[in-house]
């Protein structure tokens, strides 16, 4: 909090000052004003406007099953969303909805498929010539239980973003004024935290519950092969993620937990490395890889990204033995994703979500040579650097706080 705080046995006195804002005085908030803003709930509204985005551009498409329906005993692929399915290909989604629709529209409707009497017609071995009742009927239900989910959820998430950002803007003396009268109804500003981190937590729980649900319920098969969860699906895992982060950020400023001086002292030291060092390179690479990694979470969660950790603790520590770590479980990476890369097929064969994550995938793939490169580079090229040009470090103590720099001769003598 950037305002007052309310005295122990006393009045709370008003953030503004005491004196009376009228909200003509909106028009007036200074650059001083918005520079002291809580910086971190600034960062908990922004994550959680893009989860509502995201949120609603997950649920709007068709992206969140694919499987292969029977109709007559011919296989066609399907597409489906929370409420409806079509038939076709990625040129022409469509295309095929006359052989399961009732009526001609460009999808089909899953609670009408589930209310249609499909016929069981079967081969002589058995094996149906239909797509089943049952597996629409589940498909159907799946969707609309993960739909009603998803709409409180995001309810939720507009209201909890819209509390935040107002929390967050508590130096502008017109917001610092209606929080005032907040606490005169006996909500302290550590109750108030409290809602806000209920709201986050709870929404943490909705994105979970949809995607377990969802997951459970959905049917095995809709007659031939199984069923792939897709991109839309996907979505909701960097939702999940999102939120994840922005619970800790929000317990953090509760409890404390961690200290900021330790990132503060990694961005210093970010800042003073030479422009054309490895070191430099190397914080630039580990952070664009991150950031693919992110974004790889709409098709999976690949857990090869913590490699970064190992690839940081050797470049904020200098230890070698982080190093030796990193290159040994790197190589093994690169090994596996050598196999991965000649088993993918051509990407005219791909949907859009696995040819989006496919794409982000070859570039982390790739930028694992090139870290590897600077890793080498800075630990040949540097190793006589004076401190603060690429093998400086610094020490932190238990609770984050940077304590002395080291180069590495200091340190090894």
């Amino acid at each position: 909090m950037y305002g007052q705080r309310k005295p122990v046995g006393g009045p709370a006195p008003s953030r503004s000052g005491g004196q009376t804002r009228s909200p003509s005085i909106m028009a007036d908030i200074s650059i001083q004003d918005l520079e002291r803003l809580d910086k971190t709930m600034v960062l908990v509204a922004f994550l959680g406007l893009i989860i509502n985005v995201v949120q609603v551009v997950a649920i709007s498409n068709h992206s969140w099953l694919k499987a292969t329906a029977l109709s007559n005993g011919q296989p066609f692929t399907a597409h489906l969303s929370l409420a409806s399915v079509q038939f076709g290909n990625d040129t022409h989604p469509s295309k095929d909805n006359r052989f399961f629709c009732v009526s001609r529209s460009d999808e089909c409707s899953l609670r009408q498929l589930c209310a249609t009497n499909a016929a069981t017609e079967t081969y002589s071995n058995g094996m149906a010539k239909y797509t089943s009742k049952a597996a629409w009927c589940q498909a159907s239900d799946a969707g609309a239980f993960a739909t009603r989910l998803l709409a409180s959820g995001l309810l939720l998430g507009l209201a909890a973003t819209g509390v935040t950002a107002m929390y967050a803007a508590q130096s502008i003396p017109w917001v610092a004024d209606q929080f005032d009268k907040v606490e005169e109804l006996g909500f302290s500003d550590q109750i108030q935290k409290y809602i806000i981190a209920g709201g986050w937590g709870a929404l943490w729980v909705f994105l979970f519950t949809s995607m377990l649900s969802y997951a459970v319920m959905i049917p095995d098969t809709l007659g031939w092969g199984t069923v792939s969860l897709e991109a839309s699906f996907g979505l909701l895992r960097v939702c999940f993620v999102l939120a994840s982060v922005q619970c800790a950020l929000v317990v953090n400023s509760l409890f404390e937990l961690w200290s900021h001086d330790s990132m503060k002292s990694v961005w210093k030291d970010f800042m003073a490395t030479k422009l054309v060092s490895a070191r430099k390179a190397l914080y630039v690479l580990l952070t664009i890889q991150l950031v693919l990694y992110f974004f790889m979470v709409v098709v999976e969660v690949d857990w090869s990204g913590l490699l970064i950790v190992l690839a940081a603790f050797y470049l904020l520590q200098g230890s070698q033995t982080f190093l030796i770590l990193y290159l040994v479980l790197l190589v093994v990476s690169v090994l596996f994703d050598a196999i991965h890369a000649a088993s993918l097929p051509s990407f005219n064969h791909m949907t859009p979500g696995d040819h989006f994550g496919n794409m982000i995938w070859l570039v982390v793939f790739a930028f694992k040579f090139l870290i590897a490169g600077a890793l080498i580079a800075h630990e040949k090229l540097e190793k006589g650097a004076p401190a603060g040009e690429g093998r400086a470090w610094t020490s932190f103590d238990q609770q984050g706080r940077p304590g002395e720099q080291y180069d590495d001769d200091e340190y090894n003598s």
